[in-house]
């Protein structure tokens, strides 16, 4: 194989009248390489993994990754079939992929983004991720180091995201008057089986999203936004009955799609009680959508082990926040401050957090409203390997949590404020002996939300009761129970 001279030689070969041209596959030996650097091809590992896209500036970070990988030099690729020629990937029929099924070989997608490491079980979103490619390819080197190799990389998004974001940019100030829209009528509110249609159309939509993401294809931003747009106006709309989106319709078990639209609706509830600019709370919406998008590199087992995880498996789950920045590179027009705010909603207000296990004011307003969001999600969602709690239960251990320093008190009283003290979809007793579930809640009366009587099945009897209208002493909620036969 023949060195491409500088400046991009091309051949042709002539077929008829017409000339066949065709790139040729150059390499470039590593230490040749200078920050700053860009190509106008895909830079590839010898392996066939991707590790650059066409026009994104090679950073001191990637090139000290590359000079210690081991490789002596990278390759600029047009297309796949090139690896092919050069017998570094092969093509890989897709027919007998199965769910549960175990490959043999690395799986890469048409992009070059590794979907599957040999021996790694194929999970559904691995299917959707190759349907999405429309080819996908077996890796015919093994290579150990090629993950943290890959892992290295996404480090050195870290850091240059770090030096580019002014630590302004991680405050949200609240807005003296109120920017939102005189709610409508209640009654314009959809049902309960309407909603939840609307919701699983919007989760199914998120699938297709992630699945495009994870083949490493661009995605953008606009797509993810005109999800948030809708969450807005429903929320402008609907203040006190908005959260029924993300607490009172079905979930699918360990769903990630489904968790982030969870976490979206409550963060983008708690970011209005907070006040803050609309832009700032579509932010908020935004980054509750991308936050978990490394939870697709995280294997199954790993998400819903019962067991304490080994140092590499916890490695994988603490990593998993710089994996969604690695991601996110595929999503075109996402703000720094959305980047940031993934990359640490999982930090804690005393450091006990992870990726980088920051503090309090190092940590953006942003990922600290995310963060209260998600563990409300997380406790009140079913796992595998547990029952979802009583979202009256994980309310009262967020409140601790505040207590303790742990998360952001603010963003609980927000959230308080926004799901009520008894959240929406909590069952209850009221003080005349009726059980109802809670439908909706009110900023100014936390223990006074809106119910919807029940019978012991669960089937809505009589009409909802809004107990703010009535007169404190006439009826109450005696205390939340556990379902409605309890």
């Amino acid at each position: 194989m023949r060195n491409e001279p500088t400046g991009g030689s091309i051949f042709s070969i002539r077929l008829g009248c017409l000339p066949l041209r065709r790139l040729i596959m150059k390499r470039i030996k590593i230490s040749e390489l200078i920050p700053g650097q860009t190509f106008p091809r895909r830079v590839f590992s010898p392996s066939g993994q991707k590790i650059l896209d066409p026009q994104i500036a090679l950073t001191e970070t990637h090139l000290e990754t590359l000079l210690r990988s081991g490789h002596t030099e990278v390759l600029l690729v047009a297309d796949m079939d090139e690896l092919v020629r050069e017998n570094i990937v092969s093509p890989l029929p897709t027919s007998r992929l199965r769910v549960g099924a175990s490959v043999d070989a690395g799986i890469i997608s048409n992009a070059g983004q590794i979907l599957l490491e040999p021996g790694q079980t194929i999970e559904q979103h691995h299917l959707d991720a190759i349907a999405a490619s429309g080819r996908v390819f077996s890796a015919l080197r093994r290579d150990a180091e090629e993950r943290r190799r890959w892992i290295h990389m996404a480090e050195a998004l870290v850091k240059d995201l770090l030096h580019h974001q002014a630590s302004a940019e991680r405050r949200v100030s609240c807005v003296e008057h109120d920017p939102w829209p005189k709610p409508q009528d209640a009654s314009l509110w959809p049902s309960r089986d309407k909603l939840s249609l609307q919701r699983e159309e919007v989760v199914e939509e998120l699938r297709r999203l992630y699945a495009r993401i994870e083949a490493g294809l661009h995605v953008p931003a606009a797509e993810f936004r005109s999800l948030v747009d809708e969450l807005r106006q429903r929320l402008a709309a609907h203040p006190t009955r908005f959260t029924q989106l993300a607490l009172l319709c079905p979930h699918k078990e360990d769903y990630l799609p489904d968790h982030a639209y969870t976490v979206a609706v409550l963060g983008m509830a708690t970011a209005r009680q907070l006040r803050w600019p609309i832009p700032q709370v579509e932010q908020v919406g935004l980054t509750g959508l991308l936050i978990d998008l490394g939870m697709l590199l995280v294997p199954q087992r790993i998400r819903t082990s019962t067991h304490a995880l080994d140092e590499v498996d916890r490695s994988r789950v603490l990593q998993h926040p710089i994996f969604t920045l690695s991601l996110l590179e595929m999503v075109d027009g996402v703000e720094p401050q959305v980047r940031l705010a993934a990359l640490q909603h999982h930090e804690r207000e005393n450091g006990s957090g992870y990726p980088r296990s920051l503090r309090r004011e190092t940590i953006c307003d942003l990922a600290r409203v995310i963060a209260v969001a998600d563990a409300f999600a997380a406790a009140t969602e079913t796992r595998s390997y547990r029952l979802p709690k009583l979202p009256y239960m994980a309310m009262e251990e967020l409140l601790q949590a505040a207590s303790n320093v742990t998360v952001w008190k603010p963003a609980v009283r927000a959230l308080v404020q926004a799901v009520g003290l008894f959240p929406v979809g909590s069952f209850v007793r009221l003080s005349d002996g009726r059980v109802a579930q809670v439908i909706g809640s009110h900023p100014s009366h936390f223990d006074r939300p809106v119910v919807q009587p029940v019978n012991k099945d669960g089937a809505p009897v009589d009409q909802p009761v809004d107990l703010a209208s009535l007169p404190n002493d006439s009826l109450t909620v005696v205390r939340a129970i556990l379902n409605a036969a309890a």
